[in-house]
């Protein structure tokens, strides 16, 4: 089985000049966990739920709401991303992707193909990728 197989191609990305009330906003909104950053159609980092946690609670320590809310408001992506991203091709086997994210301490693995990204693959995908063969 192969990472094209599981993948999700509905992809939500950020700019590295967006700034992180509006990474907020978006995960928020749509439940999720990581986005990857784009510049002219290629991957340059990712942000995490996690990065944005980090970011929003070293601001808020002993300012209060109003003050993380300014300073998210501030601070852009390209401050927090994490880079450079480990990816795969969607020709990648499931077990090459689930070791890379057991072995780098990751979350997903966003795919990309011909320097352009195409999905993601999340640990999510993986344990519905596991639940439908166990389901087999």
């Amino acid at each position: 089985m192969q990472v094209r197989e599981i993948m999700s191609q509905d992809i939500e990305v950020v700019d590295r000049n967006d700034n992180l009330r509006t990474v907020e906003e978006r995960m928020t909104t749509k439940q999720l966990r990581h986005l990857p950053v784009l510049e002219q159609g290629e991957i340059v980092g990712l942000v995490t739920q996690r990065d944005l946690f980090k970011a929003a609670m070293s601001s808020a320590m002993g300012y209060g709401s109003k003050a993380q809310q300014a300073y998210l408001q501030s601070v852009r992506v390209k401050e927090i991303m994490v880079y450079p991203v480990v990816t795969v091709s969607p020709d990648t086997p499931v077990a090459a992707a689930t070791d890379l994210i057991i072995t780098k301490g990751i979350g997903c693995l966003p795919v990309v193909d011909d320097h352009r990204l195409i999905g993601i693959v999340t640990k999510t995908d993986l344990l519905r990728c596991l639940r439908a063969l166990d389901a087999a």
